[in-house]
């Protein structure tokens, strides 16, 4: 059974950031809120702008920070959190972390990072087609050996199914 809506969205997460020492997505809030979670999203499709063995998650304004900063400049996505509110909320705001992350997901899908119609313009700095994920996941502060790719999405243009967001995806008889 195919996956839809913040499950679908939660379970996305939780493939693309395997592997990512710190990291374990286990709620929409929480899990989030070390800012290990955005920076293994970003570094799993753009190894070049994170550096991650080099994050401690108990630097939380700092990494959220980071995340943040980067997914705005170079990714097109638009900051709907801050820093300061991750520091100061034990448990983020479930709706904010999944309209954000959910840009992650379109724009690693070349979609529009917002979402909306397929014909929508994507804001500048977006991508215009799916982003592969990097071909190895670090397994550790070395990040020698490499897991598998993964690189096939539950739902989206990555997994070949036609719909474009987590909330439209028909049920699947793929394993």
């Amino acid at each position: 059974m195919a996956l839809t809506g913040v499950k679908g969205l939660q379970r996305w997460c939780q493939i693309q950031t395997e592997g990512y020492p710190g990291v374990e997505i286990t709620n929409m809030t929480k899990s989030w809120r070390n800012g290990l979670a955005f920076c293994a999203l970003i570094h799993r499709y753009r190894p070049d702008l994170i550096d991650f063995h080099s994050l401690k998650a108990s630097d939380v304004f700092d990494n959220n920070q980071l995340a943040f900063d980067v997914a705005d400049r170079e990714l097109g996505v638009a900051p709907l959190l801050d820093a300061e509110d991750m520091v100061a909320l034990a448990t983020p705001d479930r709706l904010s972390i999944c309209t954000y992350v959910s840009q992650f997901y379109n724009v690693f899908n070349g979609l529009n990072p917002m979402g909306g119609l397929g014909g929508v313009r994507q804001t500048e700095g977006a991508a215009a087609s799916p982003i592969e994920p990097a071909a190895k996941r670090p397994t550790g502060k070395d990040d020698g050996a490499s897991a598998k790719s993964g690189s096939k999405m539950p739902f989206g243009r990555g997994s070949g199914q036609a719909s474009k967001s987590p909330a439209s995806q028909p049920k699947s008889t793929q394993p």
